[in-house]
């Protein structure tokens, strides 16, 4: 009934895939997180969620008594990427403002992609990588034609 190892390297090359989908805007930026970043948090969240349901559905089989939440998990996993995030927050600019917030927030946005392959919602992951790929792109287009106009 969990997650079979075909379907487990399945899910983790569709998580590194979506991880590479948002990671390489950054990687050709120059950015604090490279695209390798992106692909590993991608891919260990899939394999974490998948590792936490095969988990759960062993010890609620030999031990029927026993009271566990696979979804804490994922509450660890918010919280622990959110370390990498701000450790892409590195530096304040002369302006005053905070560099590396997108990157920090990407970052955090590829764990719950992650999670979201590992749980075989692939249709809501490609639509979060797309949707973090267009957000870091636009902006930047946006921002560059303004700097033209001014």
């Amino acid at each position: 009934m969990g997650v079979d190892q075909t379907e487990f390297i399945f899910r983790v090359l569709i998580a590194a895939g979506c991880g590479l989908l948002v990671g390489i805007d950054r990687e050709i930026k120059n950015k604090p997180l490279g695209a390798r970043t992106y692909i590993l948090v991608a891919a260990a969240c899939a394999a974490w969620a998948m590792l936490t349901i095969n988990f759960a559905i062993q010890s609620a089989q030999s031990f029927p008594d026993l009271n566990a939440d696979p979804t804490r998990l994922i509450q660890g996993l918010v919280g622990a990427i959110g370390f990498l995030g701000a450790g892409a927050i590195i530096s304040t600019s002369e302006e005053g403002r905070l560099r590396g917030v997108a990157s920090g927030a990407a970052i955090w946005g590829v764990g719950a992609v992650g999670v979201a392959c590992g749980l075989g919602y692939f249709i809501e992951a490609l639509v979060l990588s797309a949707l973090f790929f267009v957000v870091l792109n636009a902006y930047d287009f946006l921002a560059d034609r303004v700097d033209r106009e001014k």
